[in-house]
């Protein structure tokens, strides 16, 4: 009956006739394949090796061993929907030998991977749940094993809108990681997770100390300059301010800042958001000078990275031979960048390409007048640099 059902679903690979395969063999090469990245080889050995284990007699752990390995290969090139076939063939099968078996729940666990990553919430919700219930009847195993199933449903129920749920489940799964792990990063998503349920519905009190173990812990984990502690810092900030701490809340933006700048570089869209952050922060305690700062590092970063990407089309036009799209593009162009008073390096590709363009359409009195301004930006440069040479003094007659 199982030859039967593998068959149906795709997953068998006839041996030759009168050819015995041993299951053992052709999993260890489908391994081999994967371990290569042959993932066509892998899969058709990984079959093979599926219906060799289930013409054996007694040879059910070779088979959902076989059939997990080779869900997993197709969920690695992303064919979820034949690895969540493959799982639910295991699950039938080992649901059949042991209902309430700790395999069992491990396999529900893999299938509900797939179905999550199918974006079909209610029935990775079910199936997880029925995962939860073998563990929860099993109080000799690892409760790690169902926290981290408790933070999956958890997860698929505030998607799914249902937040009382999904914060009582959150709970208990990081009761669950604090009972057996204590300190352990595997309890980050679900220490996240219900700070970020918190933080949504303004409880802010109720987050700021999840968020701060959270910080501890991908600070430990990965360092204090870390791109992974950004989204912790970010979070905190957030909170402080939401509680009007203000000194606290400062630091962390200004921290914050310095994240985004180290790790994305100092004109990463998120550092002018940071600086727009910082802005109604500011605003907020009437520290205007220091808010309009702000707002102006956040205008000129965006500036720089608009003026970049206009830049980029247009130089797209002029390969296509697009000269009227092209100067309408440089034109606008210019005109943004001078309304938001960009410095001379970031409008300095801008203008040369322009003053091109119009030499091109013989306007000439208007690249000259572009070709100046490119020329004195460069004499400020030097001159601020200290690097422009004094006028040569004349004999006298």
């Amino acid at each position: 009956m199982l030859a039967i059902t593998l068959m149906a679903a795709g997953l068998l690979v006839q041996a030759a006739a009168g050819t015995p395969v041993d299951w053992r063999t052709q999993f260890e090469s489908g391994k081999q394949a994967y371990a290569k990245h042959d993932y066509a080889e892998a899969t058709a050995r990984l079959n093979a090796a599926a219906e060799a284990a289930a013409a054996v007699k007694d040879g059910e752990t070779g088979l959902l061993d076989t059939l997990r390995f080779l869900a997993g290969v197709y969920r690695e090139t992303g064919d979820y929907a034949q690895a969540e076939r493959v799982l639910d063939i295991a699950a039938r099968h080992c649901g059949a030998a042991d209902p309430n078996g700790i395999r069992l729940a491990a396999i529900l666990e893999e299938l509900t991977v797939v179905q999550r990553a199918q974006g079909h919430g209610d029935v990775a919700l079910a199936t997880i749940g029925k995962a939860i219930q073998i563990r929860e009847s099993h109080t000799d195993v690892s409760r790690a094993d169902l926290a981290r199933d408790l933070t999956t449903a958890s997860a698929l129920l505030y998607k799914a809108g249902e937040a009382e749920k999904a914060i009582a489940g959150f709970e208990r799964a990081l009761k669950e990681w604090d009972a057996v792990l204590p300190g352990d990063p595997q309890a980050l998503p679900a220490m996240e997770a219900l700070a970020t349920a918190y933080r949504d519905r303004s409880q802010y009190l109720e987050a700021e100390p999840l968020v701060l173990r959270a910080l501890r812990l991908r600070e430990a984990a990965s360092g204090p300059e870390s791109a992974e502690v950004i989204a912790a810092v970010d979070s905190l900030a957030y909170i402080e301010f939401g509680l009007k701490k203000f000194p606290e809340a400062e630091v962390l933006f200004r921290r914050l800042l310095a994240l985004w700048e180290a790790n994305g570089g100092p004109d990463h869209p998120m550092t002018a958001l940071t600086h727009d952050k910082m802005a109604e922060f500011f605003a907020f305690q009437q520290r205007y000078g220091e808010a309009e700062k702000s707002a102006r590092q956040a205008l000129a970063v965006r500036t720089k990275l608009h003026l970049a990407s206009l830049n980029q089309t247009g130089r797209m036009f002029l390969m296509e031979a697009k000269l009227a799209e092209a100067e309408e593009l440089y034109q606008r162009a210019v005109q943004i960048g001078d309304l938001a008073q960009a410095p001379d390096d970031v409008l300095d590709p801008v203008l040369r390409v322009y003053a091109k363009i119009l030499r091109e359409l013989k306007r000439d009195s208007e690249a000259d007048a572009l070709e100046l301004r490119v020329k004195n930006a460069i004499l400020r440069r030097a001159d601020k640099e200290g690097r422009r040479p004094s006028p040569v003094k004349l004999p006298a007659q």
